[in-house]
């Protein structure tokens, strides 16, 4: 079974702290096994070199074990658990503490040896007695002859403590293990339980949106603040918002291009029906056919600009790909694509000339987007009007000016120039043909390309429409 995000989250935590607090108990257990062995040590080595001093100081006297007699002063707790013997470099003892009893402690070749080096030995005897022992022989000498001390003491309240400790350490570990693991628990049930809203209320969007558009409407409560769970909820919002702007532009689309296309169908239906309620004559006929032909171009014109729209649509967010081409040629075969146009409405186009300028751009969808906009200044240009071309550059970008002398924009209908199916006052008052569609196309292949497209207007002063695109290093 897979568990939850938060079941893993907290199973991680443990295993984290657990980790930490093992390696904790074992670091804090061996360093007090160390302080525990050197303190031993130290009293061990102490008391041997005290007791030499004293045998050294005794001269020619023979070797003895410096201990109060007994009754004659108060106990040495410094000697009263520890273990004293003076022996020979031939191994021979010469001398022993009265808290060994009968008892020796134990003197090898090996250690022999080594005194005689004149080393200071300490070692481990696990089988001396009942206990094992912890033993230093310190050599000395006096006069010519050499000597050995040797002092031990039982290590089993030693190894108590560390018994003792490391079941401190045990319980404390698993303590705070079992309260940092209830306390993580806590946290992340209140931690997550803004994201569970979150989720709850993503969910009731999704069913509200499925039933209706206008659950896409909703958006998901802010927490107010502004950490991880605030920027996240600010996300989705957007996200929210962006598909609710997606989805209502492909509404609008759908509708218009429906209305778009139901008004050349009626015409060309209506047409025909009226043709066949009885017979006519050839030239009756032949005016039907070229009017259901026009009709039927008008339908064509418009299924190709909603391909173009689509395919647009299919590559929106990748960039067009472009190449470092001169502007000139590029505007000038748009210009020639408008002229027989701008000739017959009597409509003058100017192109001012410029210095050679290249640009990055794809030349194919940057000729269109210039044509599309010539194509709106001539078909709202007056007879005898004129539609100004000038290309500069503004040291970043390459600016291709289109300006006419047409009636202007309304202020109200500049923020809808670019969408789709969008015609404005003048080209319904106009009648002009078209769609709506060639600045929307335009402005996805300028964008498309790194580009902008920008338009200045004011009523009654023509419109300037101001293509920029990379300029090329």
């Amino acid at each position: 079974m897979r568990l939850g995000f938060k079941a893993r989250l907290s199973l991680w935590h443990m295993v984290i702290v657990a980790a930490i607090l093992a390696a904790a108990a074992f670091a804090a257990n061996w360093t007090l096994a160390r302080l525990v062995r050197a303190q031993v040590n130290e009293a061990l080595v102490e008391l041997a070199r005290t007791e030499a001093a004293a045998v050294i100081a005794d001269g020619d006297r023979p070797v003895q074990i410096h201990e109060a007699p007994p009754g004659t002063t108060a106990p040495s707790f410094v000697r009263l658990d520890k273990f004293v013997q003076i022996v020979g470099h031939d191994g021979e003892v010469l001398a022993r503490s009265s808290t060994l009893g009968t008892a020796r402690l134990p003197v090898s070749s090996g250690l022999l040896a080594q005194l005689r080096a004149g080393n200071t030995v300490l070692q481990t005897v696990e089988d001396f007695g009942e206990e094992p022992i912890r033993m230093v022989s310190v050599p000395f000498r006096v006069g010519a002859r050499g000597y050995a001390v040797q002092v031990a003491m039982s290590l089993d309240d030693a190894r108590a403590v560390m018994r003792g400790a490391r079941w401190l350490f045990l319980i404390i570990s698993l303590v705070i293990l079992g309260a940092v693991v209830a306390t993580g628990a806590l946290l992340a049930r209140r931690a997550l339980r803004p994201i569970d809203e979150i989720v709850r209320r993503a969910r009731r969007i999704g069913e509200s949106s499925l039933a209706s558009a206008t659950g896409l409407a909703e958006r998901l409560p802010h927490p107010g603040s502004q950490d991880e769970i605030g920027r996240l909820v600010e996300t989705l919002n957007e996200m929210l918002s962006r598909i609710e702007q997606s989805f209502e532009v492909q509404r609008r689309f759908t509708a218009d291009a429906s209305h778009e296309l139901r008004s050349p169908l009626s015409r060309l239906r209506a047409e025909l029906e009226v043709t066949l309620r009885r017979p006519r004559e050839r030239a009756e006929y032949e005016e039907a056919l070229r009017s259901g032909l026009d009709e039927v171009e008008r339908l064509s014109w418009l299924t190709e600009e909603l391909l173009g729209l689509a395919r647009l649509d299919t590559a929106e967010g990748r960039r067009i790909p472009t190449a470092t081409v001169p502007v000139m040629p590029i505007v000038e075969e748009a210009v020639r694509r408008l002229l027989p146009e701008a000739e017959s409405r009597e409509i003058t186009v100017v192109v001012k000339p410029c210095p050679p300028l290249a640009v990055l751009a794809a030349p194919g969808a940057a000729s269109l987007a210039v044509a599309n906009v010539l194509d709106n200044a001539v078909k709202f240009s007056q007879a005898g009007g004129q539609v100004t071309v000038s290309v500069f550059s503004d040291g970043v970008d390459v600016v291709v000016s289109v300006a006419d002398t047409g009636p202007g924009i309304p202020v109200d209908e500049m923020p809808r120039l670019f969408e789709r199916f969008n015609r404005g006052t003048a080209a319904r008052i106009a009648e002009a043909p078209g769609f709506g569609l060639g600045l929307a196309i335009s402005r996805a292949l300028v964008e498309g390309q790194g580009g902008r497209i920008a338009v200045e207007s004011a009523p009654g002063e023509g419109a300037t429409f101001s293509i920029r695109l990379p300029l090329a290093s």
